[in-house]
């Protein structure tokens, strides 16, 4: 769990601070933690020099969500998150339904890959994006 929160912290620092200002410590931990306690889809990502990263998503009746891609800094851009999306859609396209996803306002460079994979905005919520993917290629 402490290297999961460790990455979290790694992905999501710098955008919480450009969004929110600052990096709350104790509140970031709280709620991180917090969503932990629920029964999590999550998958560890593995590659032959150990973890770098973790993949929660779930299948819904009408549609498949995502709740978060997080890479490891050091690995990311190297094509690993287009190649998780990819599969997501795949499975989502096959079961006929679009996958969904939020991202923060200020992860512009999350929201960049999203808009290259073809997701559209779907609705501007308060701190973010609901986007939403194509149901067919």
């Amino acid at each position: 769990m402490e290297w999961l929160y460790e990455l979290n912290k790694a992905s999501f620092l710098e955008v919480v601070v450009r969004q929110f200002g600052n990096w709350d410590e104790t509140f970031q931990r709280e709620m991180f933690f917090s969503k932990w306690t629920q029964p999590r889809h999550a998958r560890i990502i593995e590659t032959e020099t150990g973890r770098t990263g973790v993949l929660i998503s779930e299948q819904l009746e009408d549609c498949d969500w995502l709740h978060e891609i997080q890479i490891d800094p050091g690995y990311q851009g190297q094509g690993l998150g287009t190649t998780l999306l990819q599969n997501l859609l795949t499975n989502a396209r096959a079961r006929g339904v679009p996958l969904r996803l939020q991202v923060l306002h200020a992860n512009q460079k999350a929201k960049r890959l999203y808009v290259r994979m073809e997701f559209r905005e779907v609705e501007k919520l308060e701190n973010h994006y609901l986007m939403e993917s194509r149901m067919t290629d």
